[in-house]
């Protein structure tokens, strides 16, 4: 079940599972098309298994095995997808909206993706942009234990009809609930008392009342510290920080092999724009902040991991002494939304560092890609492997 089964992400991967189940082919401008499920780990990436010898050389040979046939995973075709989201229009208009498959493509699918309408979504429009209201008309109200209810209810139809139901979180991103929620008390008082909740921590409960799987991807806080206490409590299982599809994941590479190589990052400075949705979102700036703390995370991480470039990353340190000891990377970034590329997200990232003996060594990157088409496949990835490993800890 997803949440923002409507947007780019959510229509794409429903057309996408669709396409890939009728194995269908389609044309292009480059010329025909056929489904596959390039860009997802579980269904595309091989690893190293072992040696076998050649009968005619007498010589070891590498083998390589798919991943998907070393683990007994599910298959995304098999997938029974429904959802919900704050649009109404059904997933053939939806696709249409959201430009990012070719029109022969969703022509084949326009039967099946007609039969497929969001549920009407929860929503606190505090915690989004403002921007998002012109597409709002298709919302559940009432009070945050209603609402609540009325996601679980939604759940137990999914529930009724599917061996397992996994919910990810696929929509906008919202903004950064703070204070935090310390504790399962804590959640509880601001359930009972109506206070104001993103609509992503709600699905959550719900999800964990329900004891089915919850994955978020996207960067808000919604795994609390009471959220996860509660989850743990009902032996329900969470995962997910983003889906890091574009530059963040390749900052994450980048921060891994520089700081790996002992060559010690001093600064990162990231620019993108994009026409989507999530461009036009995320253009309020309470929603990009959730986005900015997601970005500079992959690099916090990358710090704690060399106490010889970092010697202090390990202490507690207010900005200024950080800035002295240098263990703290001056990172900018900029998200513009540019309507007229649409899906179309292009990305520059500078990466400056020192070297031996006081020298500077700066990369500079540019990366252009669909941003939907990069993100669906690890949206199909995080379930698969969001449903196995959920497997793995009931088994132990």
């Amino acid at each position: 079940m997803l949440v923002g089964l409507g947007g780019n992400n959510g229509s794409t991967f429903t057309a996408g599972l669709i396409a890939n189940r009728k194995n269908l082919s389609w044309e292009t401008r480059a010329g025909p098309q056929s489904a596959n499920f390039f860009g997802s780990f579980t269904q595309c990436a091989t690893t190293h298994a072992g040696f076998k010898m050649d009968e005619t050389t007498g010589q070891l040979e590498d083998v390589f095995l798919p991943i998907k046939e070393l683990l007994p995973m599910v298959a995304p075709v098999d997938f029974d997808v429904s959802g919900w989201d704050i649009s109404g229009l059904d997933l053939h208009e939806a696709a249409i909206r959201s430009r990012v498959l070719e029109p022969t493509l969703i022509e084949q699918l326009k039967d099946d993706l007609k039969q497929i309408k969001p549920l009407p979504a929860v929503l606190h429009p505090d915690f989004i942009a403002a921007n998002q209201a012109e597409r709002s008309d298709n919302l559940r109200t009432g009070t945050n234990q209603e609402l609540i209810d009325i996601i679980r209810a939604d759940i137990r139809e999914s529930k009724a009809r599917n061996d397992k139901v996994v919910v990810l979180w696929t929509a906008n991103t919202e903004m950064f609930l703070l204070p935090e929620i310390p504790t399962i008390e804590n959640l509880e008082k601001r359930i009972a008392e109506n206070d104001a909740l993103p609509a992503s921590v709600l699905y959550c409960v719900a999800s964990i009342l329900e004891g089915v799987i919850y994955l978020n991807g996207s960067p808000q806080n919604t795994f609390h510290p009471g959220v996860v206490a509660l989850a743990a409590k009902h032996g329900s299982f969470l995962a997910g920080s983003d889906f890091k599809s574009g530059q963040t994941r390749f900052k994450t590479v980048m921060s891994d092999f520089l700081i790996g190589s002992g060559i010690r990052i001093s600064s990162v400075v990231s620019y993108n724009h994009l026409g989507n949705n999530d461009g036009k979102n995320l253009s309020e700036d309470k929603c990009f902040q959730s986005k900015k703390i997601s970005k500079a995370g992959v690099l916090d991480d990358a710090i704690k991991s060399n106490p010889i470039l970092y010697p202090t990353s390990d202490k507690p340190k207010d900005e200024k002494n950080s800035r002295e000891s240098g263990d703290l990377i001056d990172h900018e970034v900029v998200i513009k939304y540019v309507p007229f590329v649409g899906d179309s997200k292009r990305a520059m990232d500078e990466y400056s560092s020192q070297i031996f003996l006081g020298g500077i060594n700066t990369i500079s990157s540019y990366n252009m890609c669909e941003d939907s088409l990069l993100a669906v496949p690890l949206m199909y990835d995080m379930i698969v492997l969001g449903e196995l490993f959920s497997r793995m800890e009931i088994d132990n």
